[in-house]
C-alpha cells in the first residue's frame, strides 16, 4: 500500500527522517507508518512492510500529565515511528491537524477523535436526528480541528422538503458546504468523491444512526463496517461503530469512520466561534463597543440584527451559550495544544 495515497506529506517525511537520525544514533532503525486503528495497548498501522499491530508502550499512553501525553498517544490517522525490533511504537510524529472534544462523563479532559485529517464530514439526518444547535457544536469543533467542514444531511429519502432543510442548515453551516443525500435512496450519493482524492483524509463525524458507516460502506464499495437500524421512536441509533478506523478508498482518498457521539463538550480556543459564526461576527463589528457581549450593552448590533429579524434569536442564544461554555473552560487553566498547523487568528479588537 502507497503512503503517499495514505497522505504521506513532505513534512511528515522530514520530521520523521529526524527522528531516523535520532533512532540510528541509538542503535534503532525505525520505520514510519500510519495508524489504521487503536485497540487497548495496541494500535494496527500500515507501513511500506504492510499491515500488522504494534504495541503501545505505557511511556505514550496517557497516563500522569496528560498536557504532555495527549499529542504523545497514537490516535487514528496519526503518522508514527515503529521501531520494528520491539514491534512496537516509538513516537507519534507531530499532527496537522485533530478533532478534539472534551470527553465524556464527568472527566474534565480532551479527547483527540482522529489525527491529520483534511475534511471533516459533519452528519446530520433528516429525520428525528435533526438538531441546527448541535450542528453548531459539530462545527465549532471542526473550526478548531484546522480541518475543512461539509455537512452532510442524511436520509433525504425521509423528508418531505429536502429544499427547505438545506436553506435552514445554510443559515447555521458558517458558509461550510451543505449537501442533502441518501445512500440508501441513491439521492447524491456521490457528493462526498468531490472533496476527496489521493491522499486526502476524511473523518464522518455525527450521532449514533446518522448514517456514519452506510456512508462508509459506500465510499469502500464493500461493507468495512456494521450498520443497524435506527429506533422507531426517536430516530436514534446505537453504538454499531465502537471505534474508530482508517480506511484507504479504492478511488483515492482515505476516509475515518468513527462512533457515534451522545456527548459533545467543546474543547478549544473561544476564537473558534468565530469560523463558525461569521454573521454573527460580522454583524459585530457594528457594536459600539468592541468587547461587547452581546447583553445588556448599548448600542449593540447583533441584539439590533435579531430584533430587525435579519439574525435569528436561536441563531444569537447558541452563540451565547457556546461562547461561555469555551470562556469557562478556559478559565479552568492551561489546555493542551491542539497541534494545528498555525495559531488561530487574533481575536477583533
Amino acid at each position: 500500500m502507497s503512503l503517499e495515497a495514505l497522505g504521506l506529506t513532505p513534512d511528515v517525511v522530514d520530521a520523521f527522517k529526524r527522528l531516523a537520525g535520532e533512532g540510528e544514533a541509538r542503535g534503532q532503525c525505525l520505520e514510519l507508518g500510519r495508524v489504521m486503528r487503536v485497540d487497548r495497548g495496541f494500535v494496527q498501522v500500515v507501513s511500506s512492510a504492510g499491515e500488522r499491530s504494534v504495541h503501545v508502550p505505557k511511556g505514550l499512553l496517557r497516563e500522569g500529565d496528560k498536557r504532555r501525553t495527549l499529542e504523545r498517544t497514537p490516535v487514528t490517522g496519526d503518522w508514527v515511528a515503529i521501531d520494528p525490533s520491539k514491534g512496537a511504537v516509538a513516537s507519534v510524529l507531530p499532527r496537522k491537524s485533530q478533532f478534539v472534544r472534551g470527553a465524556a462523563g464527568k472527566r474534565d479532559e480532551a479527547q483527540v477523535v482522529a489525527a491529520n485529517i483534511d475534511v471533516v464530514f459533519v452528519l446530520m439526518g433528516l429525520d428525528g436526528d435533526f438538531n441546527l444547535r448541535r450542528l453548531e457544536r459539530y462545527l465549532t469543533l471542526t473550526s478548531e480541528s484546522g480541518a475543512r467542514a461539509v455537512v452532510l444531511l442524511t436520509k433525504a429519502g425521509l423528508c418531505e422538503d429536502v429544499p427547505a432543510r438545506v436553506a435552514e442548515v445554510r443559515g447555521s453551516a458558517g458558509g461550510a458546504p451543505v449537501h442533502a443525500l441518501d445512500v440508501l435512496a441513491g439521492i447524491d450519493s456521490d457528493a462526498p468523491r468531490a472533496y476527496l482524492g489521493a491522499g486526502i483524509t476524511a473523518a464522518l463525524i455525527g450521532s449514533s444512526g446518522v448514517g456514519k458507516s452506510t456512508l462508509a460502506n459506500y465510499l469502500m464499495g464493500a461493507e468495512v463496517m456494521r450498520t443497524r437500524e435506527v429506533r422507531a421512536h426517536d430516530d436514534r441509533g446505537k453504538h454499531t461503530t465502537s471505534h474508530r478506523e482508517l480506511f484507504l478508498t479504492e478511488w483515492g482518498g482515505v476516509v475515518i469512520d468513527t462512533p457515534g457521539m451522545r456527548e459533545l463538550a467543546l474543547w478549544g480556543d473561544p476564537a473558534s466561534l468565530d469560523a463558525a459564526f461569521p454573521d454573527v461576527l460580522a454583524i459585530a463589528l457594528a457594536c459600539r463597543f468592541s468587547d461587547c457581549g452581546h447583553g445588556a450593552e448599548p448600542g449593540c448590533a447583533v441584539r439590533a440584527a435579531v430584533q430587525a429579524g435579519t439574525l435569528a434569536g436561536d441563531r444569537l442564544a447558541s452563540y451565547a451559550a457556546l461562547s461561555a461554555e469555551l470562556a469557562e473552560r478556559e478559565s479552568r487553566g492551561p489546555r493542551s495544544r491542539r497541534g494545528r498547523p498555525t495559531d488561530p487568528p487574533p481575536r477583533r479588537k
